[in-house]
């Protein structure tokens, strides 16, 4: 039997929207010398964000507290940890980027900062990306509704901050401020229904034996019709400097 765990970091990688080339070429923009240096992906799950920093940096590493999430990551250059984004087994001043996508609200935040602090090298950036809840061309408020709606009660209290792009988190290194940006896909209705399968409310709900998506899967099938839709994702990046 495939193990459950395993199992989601496969649909992580299959159906979770990748990010922009322009994120990482900004990113990578920001950092000194980026290409002789290395950069650090925390919380990078199947290693989709690691990945898309190789081409602009000579080492990449992607740390994740599931070894089943980095089990299920493709081959590729990047070197992975399984660890705490609190407890890092890297050498002091010894990163010029940590990245942390859509993951940062399941840090221990103040110890997650302060490693930061110790890693990275004088100059370095610190940026955490997220995205926000999709609109649909076409269909209104239908994603939305089933996000507040019908799973309303399955959310974790963190999902908040990241739908809000963590409105609120401030640190006290000069911020990098980034421009206006989005994820953009041509999506059919199994491709959405795919990602929607992905969400922790849904996890959550079939733990208690529960299928939401089971109720709004015809909903959105009749709605959505047999055509590609264009799916949109504001894409937020919060990104300090450190002295």
């Amino acid at each position: 039997m495939t193990d459950p765990l395993f199992q989601r970091g496969i649909q992580y990688q299959q159906y979770r929207p990748t990010y922009p080339p322009s994120l990482f070429q900004w990113l990578a923009n920001c950092c000194r010398d980026a290409s002789q240096a290395r950069a650090l992906d925390l919380g990078c799950g199947t290693g989709q964000a690691a990945r898309a920093l190789e081409p602009h940096f000579k080492r990449v590493i992607g740390a994740d507290i599931s070894l089943k999430q980095l089990q299920a990551a493709p081959a590729s250059k990047t070197h992975f940890l399984a660890c705490q984004a609190h407890q890092l087994p890297l050498a002091a001043n010894s990163v010029a980027l940590i990245t942390v996508a859509q993951a940062f609200h399941w840090f221990e935040q103040e110890g997650f900062f302060t490693e930061a602090e110790r890693c990275l090298r004088p100059g370095g950036v610190l940026a955490l990306i997220s995205y926000g809840l999709c609109e649909v061309e076409g269909l209104g408020a239908l994603i939305r509704d089933f996000h507040d709606s019908l799973l309303a009660r399955w959310w974790p209290a963190e999902r908040t901050r990241v739908v809000s792009g963590y409105a609120g988190t401030e640190h006290h290194w000069p911020a990098l401020p980034f421009p206006d940006d989005a994820i953009t896909r041509q999506w059919s209705a199994t491709d959405m229904l795919g990602y929607l399968d992905t969400w922790s409310a849904l996890v959550n709900a079939r733990k208690a034996g529960e299928d939401p998506l089971g109720e709004f899967r015809e909903t959105l099938l009749t709605a959505w019709g047999e055509q590609q839709r264009t799916v949109r994702w504001p894409l937020r990046v919060k990104a300090w400097r450190k002295p």
